[in-house]
């Protein structure tokens, strides 16, 4: 018995699991790169379409503090105090407003870090899937070849023993 077989039988094996292995976990990698994308795709959607609402009650808010300054002013025309505290009253409304405004863009501005970070992930799975396969066709390769040679020589291991069987 060839003591060389058992080792040559289970370093096949080993490489048929290996490669079946690479090959799966390539495929999962390109479906995960996929699935962040598309939670990343709607984050983005969903970012955009609050922040625009949020711009428009923005924008609602401080028509209505202009309007209603406006009107207070109207009716105490005659009271320069109370005009004067309609004034400061008017400008704390319209800081606390930027205020609001301001925390709102931080919190769009770090939510799109988010969706960015989560493309970069993606893009990370799919770089690594893509380099997996490519590291799993260069293993098909060198173990095709390998499995080749392993023919060849016992082809001519054959050859050398029908024709050591001819000269007897």
């Amino acid at each position: 018995m060839d003591p060389t077989k058992p080792h040559a039988q289970l370093f096949t094996l080993i490489s048929a699991l290996c490669l079946a292995g690479c090959a799966s976990g390539a495929r999962v990698q390109l479906a995960a790169a996929d699935s962040v994308d598309l939670l990343g795709e709607g984050m983005a959607r969903t970012l955009a379409e609050y922040h625009e609402d949020l711009v428009r009650f923005d924008e609602e808010r401080q028509r209505a503090a202009v309007r209603d300054f406006i009107e207070r002013i109207r009716t105490d025309i005659n009271d320069e105090n109370v005009t004067r505290s309609h004034a400061e009253a008017f400008q704390e409304a319209l800081q606390r407003l930027d205020a609001d405004h301001q925390a709102a863009w931080q919190r769009y501005s770090a939510s799109l870090e988010n969706v960015a970070t989560l493309q970069e992930i993606a893009a990370g799975l799919r770089r690594q899937a893509l380099e997996s396969i490519a590291l799993d066709d260069e293993v098909r390769r060198y173990f095709g070849e390998v499995m080749q040679r392993r023919r060849e020589m016992k082809e001519q291991e054959k050859r050398k023993a029908d024709a050591n069987g001819e000269d007897r």
